[in-house]
């Protein structure tokens, strides 16, 4: 178990390795390169303030997303994996929540936007296996966290992006594992709403699995090359 300490070195740390990246020297990366330098200025200058010592310490880490962003769209594998660890671990330890407006689209939360670029960052087959598995590793993170909450359409992105990552990967068992155990998390959630909220109103015990089944998988391979079959009992 990591103390306070430790857990909040990620994201100092995070910004050094985008930094130390030969790629990031590049001009095309220069607003990547500028954006991290200003937010490791300002963390280090919060953890002066603040004092990391203290293990009541918690970042507050949706303001310092946007370094990570540019990197998950830099193209480039070393800082996409880099960019989405982080994020990964930021989330695993409650750090990076998004529960917060995202001001750059009005009537979405930054969680749906942080989970956006997470899943934007498979390009296809063609990405890069490392990219691939860190992508589902914290897909399945922000899926099964206590500290976040996702609906609808973010939930749908997340497991699309890792079915067809699930096709395109030749980790194949990995990415399978990771996507089942996913869908076992969002239909157990879905299953307790809905009965907790239908028996409330009825009095009497409901069974709403094969609906949710056949909803969520309807929603989530769409469009996809394989076809879905789904038989209820």
């Amino acid at each position: 178990m990591y103390d306070s300490k430790t857990k909040n070195m990620f994201l100092t740390r995070a910004l050094e390795k985008i930094l130390a990246d030969k790629e990031v020297r590049k001009a095309h990366h220069s607003q990547l390169r500028k954006t991290c330098e200003v937010s490791r200025g300002e963390f280090n200058l919060f953890k002066k303030r603040l004092g990391l010592s203290s293990k009541d310490t918690v970042i507050e880490a949706d303001k310092y997303f946007l370094p990570f962003e540019l990197a998950c769209q830099s193209k480039c594998p070393r800082i996409v994996v880099t960019s989405v660890d982080c994020l990964q671990r930021l989330i695993a330890y409650g750090h990076l929540t998004g529960n917060t407006p995202d001001n750059t689209t009005p009537g979405k939360r930054l969680i749906d936007r942080i989970i956006e670029n997470i899943c934007g960052s498979f390009q296809g087959p063609q990405t890069d296996e490392d990219v691939q598995l860190q992508i589902i590793k914290a897909l399945l993170t922000v899926v099964t966290s206590q500290h976040i909450e996702i609906h609808e359409g973010t939930v749908l992105q997340a497991v699309r992006t890792c079915y067809n990552i699930y096709l395109a990967s030749k980790n194949l068992n990995q990415a399978k594992a990771t996507l089942t155990q996913m869908l076992n998390v969002i239909f157990a959630r879905m299953e307790n709403q809905a009965v907790s909220a239908l028996s409330l109103s009825l009095s009497v015990p409901v069974s709403v699995s094969a609906p949710l089944c056949l909803y969520v998988c309807h929603k989530t391979f769409a469009r996809t090359r394989i076809p879905i079959q789904v038989n209820l009992p």
